[in-house]
């Protein structure tokens, strides 16, 4: 899966750009930032995690977003790229009430990103900068068990088409989906018997942050893009076929659960 977006037909140098980037102190975000540094690019990144290069931005709070904000475009000198990558996910039912991880999940993976962007709008549409929004192969594989990560993922993409219908001429939008990487947001998916890795295909930090640097220097950048040929198939046959789609995750789902392996979810999720 790809798309086109943007007006530009010469190459976009990475060297000398500013560059933000969100959760920089987890799994992707320290790779991209180590990337894009390697290509040239001034980085700043925002983590609940500080550094010389990392400020500390608690983005669940939204009074403290605007302030981080500032401060790395100031240390910066401006700002070309803004690369939303913060999220977190942890197990949750679609019948039971969201509870205060439910909405954190989605608060972290939806607003923050929301929130950053906003804060970052009028700096990068001075520059004609890009705004990259790493969702995730879940957006479109629905699978029980993780409802709030599946609404929060499937909203970013909600989110960067009316970012881009509102300031297409004067920003690029781009949104890349990662199949399964055994990266920390999963812990906590693992420690309670969840393991997402049976229904989207295993990749590596690497390829994901390849596809991010990939698409954040490309002369005209996709709208949407999967970090590898097998998960963009998945995506796309979710997208296309969404009832066999489920058909083959019921499957997989109660297969799991006849050998017990949904942790302490198997007997509340029953049959499917």
């Amino acid at each position: 899966m790809s798309g086109r977006a943007g007006l530009r037909k010469g190459a976009w140098d990475l060297r000398g750009k500013k560059a933000l980037v969100t959760g920089a102190a987890g799994a992707f975000g320290s790779a991209t930032v180590e990337q894009l540094r390697a290509r040239g690019a001034s980085v700043v990144g925002l983590d609940l995690q500080k550094s010389d290069d990392v400020i500390e931005c608690d983005l669940t709070q939204a009074d403290q977003i605007p302030g981080a904000v500032a401060e790395a475009v100031e240390r910066l000198g401006g700002l070309d790229l803004l690369i939303n990558n913060a999220g977190i996910g942890v197990p949750a039912l679609a019948g039971e009430v969201p509870d205060a991880v439910a909405r954190k999940v989605i608060e972290v993976n939806l607003f923050a990103g929301w929130g950053v962007t906003a804060a970052a709008l009028p700096v990068l549409r001075a520059a004609r900068g890009r705004v990259i929004f790493v969702s995730s192969g879940l957006a479109y594989v629905t699978l029980p068990l993780a409802a709030s990560y599946l609404v929060s993922k499937r909203a970013i993409d909600t989110y960067a088409d009316a970012l881009r219908i509102e300031n297409g001429r004067a920003i690029d939008v781009s949104v890349i989906y990662p199949g399964y990487v055994p990266t920390p947001i999963h812990d906590a998916s693992l420690a309670r018997g969840v393991d997402l890795g049976l229904f989207l295909p295993a990749e590596t930090v690497a390829q994901v942050v390849g596809t991010i640097v990939s698409v954040a220097g490309a002369a005209r950048p996709p709208r949407n893009r999967a970090s590898t040929r097998s998960t963009g198939l998945a995506v796309g046959f979710a997208r296309h076929l969404p009832s066999v789609a489920d058909r083959v995750v019921r499957w997989r789902t109660n297969s799991q659960r006849r050998k017990g392996g949904l942790g302490e979810w198997t007997d509340k999720l029953g049959k499917i």
